[in-house]
């Protein structure tokens, strides 16, 4: 009867501790699997954030799969074109611009309203100078041989020089050449020297601005 209690007894506390191991391994199964769905969760947020900033740095979705396999987008964004030389809205007007109608000067047959020039003096020995150079022709009347440019004070005072010259001088005449492709040629250097007074007017207006 003693022995059988004992044996009893035995039976019940392996029973308990079987059940504790049981236990014990659904808690660490139940630990284990919560432990892998947050790493799973936290995993999955961060690559769609990730892929979320690639296609919104895009505009184009496919745009950015592509560039993700290391190649170029499809349709790359277009630098902007800088043509305020074409359009002329950048240019800047100086102070002492104005509009001067002058006249009369050969005007050639070639030559049209809107077309940039330069006004050149020839003497009668067939030296030549430049008066002023790529002025846009802005008017002309063939009948009267007016002209209307744009030209600064120092310009101004050089081609009246010029006039006073043709009017002085025989054999001098002042005509207008055209330029070609104005967009590409730059301005001829001025070679005609006005006479002294002019030379002198300008200088002390250089003179007066310097001060």
């Amino acid at each position: 009867m003693n022995n059988f209690k004992i044996i009893g007894t035995g039976g019940k506390k392996r029973k308990k501790a079987f059940g504790l191991l049981v236990l014990f391994g659904i808690i660490v199964t139940a630990i284990g699997s919560v432990i892998i769905c947050t790493f799973v969760t936290m995993n999955g947020e961060n690559v769609t954030a990730v892929r979320g900033a690639s296609v919104t740095e895009k505009d184009d979705p496919s745009d950015a799969a592509e560039t993700e396999n290391g190649q170029e987008p499809k349709n790359p964004p277009e630098k902007a074109v800088d043509n305020s030389f074409l359009t002329g809205e950048e240019e800047s007007v100086s102070r002492d611009e104005r509009e001067l109608s002058f006249g009369p000067i050969g005007i050639g047959p070639n030559i049209s309203t809107g077309d940039y020039i330069d006004i050149r003096l020839m003497c009668a020995d067939g030296t030549d100078y430049i008066v002023v150079s790529k002025k846009e022709l802005i008017d002309y009347n063939a009948s009267t041989g007016m002209s209307v440019i744009r030209v600064g004070e120092e310009e101004l005072l050089t081609l009246n020089s010029a006039v006073a010259d043709r009017n002085s001088i025989q054999g001098v005449t002042l005509y207008a050449v055209k330029y070609v492709d104005p967009l590409s040629q730059d301005p001829a250097d001025i070679s005609y020297r006005p006479n002294e007074a002019v030379c002198n007017q300008i200088k002390e207006r250089m003179y007066d601005v310097g001060r």
